[in-house]
């Protein structure tokens, strides 16, 4: 049998701690972030591709989250798990629907994570619908993370108070 003498792997007191020791149990440190909206009817416009607003800041454990520009920009560099869901209300049947998860506001298929919706007929309507999931290196320095909506018609987002959109990431791989 083995035995890790905790004090040799922590840095007692210090906020930048992998891990910490607190009376038998060990718990990790990790970089995690989670907003949410609810009930706050943000307008899309029909054609237009719109910044996603989130009201709440539930989590936020490096206070990454600028609640102005509706973005993250992590101190960590590394690789982040992202996704969540956006509740819609459409007031016309769409036929199809875009979200978009993209880095430091680029559009290409090397900086963004896309969820698209399409049929030939009016088939989405009021709903929660998923963010993308899905890794993102960011830099720790400049890289920051948005959340774009995309729909042919005018849609209200987060407009039911009883079921809230949420937009998360996690650094699962420091580099």
């Amino acid at each position: 049998m083995s035995i890790i003498k905790v004090d040799a792997i922590q840095s007692r007191g210090s906020s930048d701690s992998a891990i910490t020791f607190n009376g038998g149990f060990i718990t990790p440190r990790c970089v995690i972030m989670q907003v949410n909206a609810i009930d706050t009817d943000q307008a899309v416009s029909g054609g237009s591709t719109d910044k996603i607003q989130w009201e709440t800041v539930e989590i936020d454990t490096i206070s990454g989250w600028d609640a102005t520009n509706h973005r993250y920009t992590p101190s960590v560099a590394g690789y982040y798990l992202v996704g969540g869901s956006i509740r819609a209300a459409m007031s016309n049947i769409l036929s199809s629907v875009g979200i978009f998860v993209r880095r430091s506001g680029v559009s290409n298929d090397a900086h963004e994570l896309q969820n698209r919706f399409q049929s030939n007929s009016d088939t989405f309507f009021n709903g929660s619908y998923p963010i993308p999931t899905g890794l993102m290196q960011m830099n720790g320095s400049s890289d920051y993370i948005e959340v774009f909506f995309q729909g042919e018609e005018d849609v209200s987002l987060h407009d039911a108070s009883d079921i809230k959109s949420h937009f998360f990431a996690q650094l699962v791989h420091a580099t």
